[in-house]
């Protein structure tokens, strides 16, 4: 087995692990934590939300953060570094990353800051509309690091050789 071979794998599972962390966060999040914002009530809503927001942050910087840089080595390895049978799951991956990104940033940030001095119905309907799609594309994320550990996983004919 070779070292590219071996950190490849390293790679893979380090980023399956983070990648699923997060899937399970979102789903949470999505199916728990933000159908209760609308239950919190007036009186501690405001605190509520900066609770959140500060403890969500600080739970998913370390996963999220390591999904993206494996993500990123899998792209130089599945296009640069001779892992060909990669490039269509990392590919995959990525765009879903992307999207997570794109709702994160330009939805759901805005409408946590909107949601900052008290609870909006509108607001948390769209938070939770943006929400879904984020959650459907981190599920796509989650396929695509089993996929890949699926390719790079050696079968019983490759340890018979």
């Amino acid at each position: 087995m070779s070292t590219s071979k071996i950190s490849v794998r390293g790679v893979a599972i380090t980023h399956f692990a983070a990648t699923w962390f997060m899937v399970g966060l979102i789903w949470t999040i999505h199916y728990v934590h933000y159908p209760l914002f609308a239950k919190v009530g007036e009186a501690t809503y405001v605190e509520f939300q900066a609770a959140h927001v500060e403890r969500i942050g600080r739970l998913l910087l370390v996963p999220w953060l390591t999904e993206g840089l494996t993500l990123l080595a899998l792209l130089w390895f599945a296009f640069f570094g001779g892992e060909r049978r990669l490039r269509v799951p990392v590919a995959i991956g990525a765009v879903a990353m992307a999207v997570v990104l794109v709702i994160s940033g330009f939805w759901s940030a805005p409408a946590h800051g909107d949601l900052a001095d008290g609870f909006d119905a509108a607001v948390h309907h769209r938070l939770m509309n943006a929400n879904l799609l984020r959650t459907l594309a981190w599920s796509v994320r989650g396929i695509t690091a089993v996929w890949i550990l699926c390719l790079l996983w050696p079968s019983r004919a490759d340890s018979s050789s």
